[in-house]
């Protein structure tokens, strides 16, 4: 296990109802080691979260996906998002699909929890 122990100031947002909150937090979220039973940050049903499709383009931007965030003091970067590509239909199944041009500024980490995923399934 790895755990971050920064202290500074760090922001939380939270989602509810429509209405967004803020608090300031002294530790960096991730200063944990190991969550326990009900004692996390926040829980979710992840065969809950609904991707969003399109039926202009095959592939839309990633960002479709996301589920958390943590905010930079910089307008659209990121310290870390968390995201889902949960079981979806494909509808360009079975076909030559070459790769798409991709380029963020963020570095990528991927872990597959359950099943195939679909852009690399070897």
């Amino acid at each position: 296990a790895q755990y971050d122990e920064s202290e500074g100031d760090y922001e939380l947002v939270s989602k509810f109802m429509g209405g967004l909150f803020r608090s300031e937090i002294r530790r960096s979220p991730l200063d944990v080691v190991a969550w326990y039973g009900n004692l996390v940050p926040c829980k979710y049903d992840m065969r809950l979260f609904n991707a969003i499709n399109t039926v202009t383009y095959d592939h839309p931007d990633p960002s479709i996906n996301t589920v958390l965030s943590s905010y930079t003091s910089t307008p659209g970067l990121a310290n870390l998002d968390f995201v889902i590509f949960p079981p979806r239909w494909v509808p360009a199944e079975g076909t030559f699909r070459p790769p798409w041009f991709h380029r963020n500024c963020m570095s990528e980490f991927m872990g597959l929890l359950q099943g195939t995923y679909d852009a690399k399934p070897d």
